[in-house]
């Protein structure tokens, strides 16, 4: 099931990271294709992390997420004509996408809490403590006999 808070707060977390990441454009390039391949990823990570749930949950959270972040900011920083930016959009969807649904399933792994597993007593023998009342009685009424040898 779909959180939207959480991919609302992965969507806003990507639209940022793309933003600063057109920012540096202009500085260095590669710095701004780093954080252009991270910004999914990092709003995926979130959006699966807020939500919780399982890894079904964690992947299309954080697909949503991260496509939906990187398809407004290619609509939005893409320059050219509308065919140009439709393109540009919808690889950026889709791959986007893709870093999103790898960001929610980090973000579900690390939410997860592995459990220590318990040691098991190994019981030889499972005894009720009714049992002990009746091998007493038994052995009682053993050497209670007369039949025994070490009978005084």
């Amino acid at each position: 099931m779909v959180n939207w808070t959480a991919v609302a707060i992965g969507f806003v977390v990507t639209i940022v990271l793309e933003t600063i990441g057109i920012v540096f454009k202009s500085v260095d390039a590669s710095v701004a294709m780093y954080i252009s391949i991270f910004a999914p990823i990092i709003g995926g990570l979130i959006a699966a992390y807020w939500a919780g749930g399982v890894y079904k949950e964690g992947a299309i959270n954080g697909g949503l997420a991260g496509g939906m972040g990187s398809l407004i900011a290619a609509i939005i920083y893409v320059p050219g004509n509308l065919s140009n930016v439709a393109a540009n959009a919808v690889i950026s969807f889709v791959s986007s996408g893709i870093l999103g649904v790898i960001g929610g399933l980090i973000g579900i792994l690390s939410k997860k809490i592995p459990k220590k597993r318990k040691k098991k007593k190994k019981n030889i023998l499972k005894m009720n403590p009714n049992y002990s009342l009746h091998i007493r009685n038994m052995f009682s009424a053993l050497f209670q006999s007369k039949d025994l040898l070490f009978y005084k």
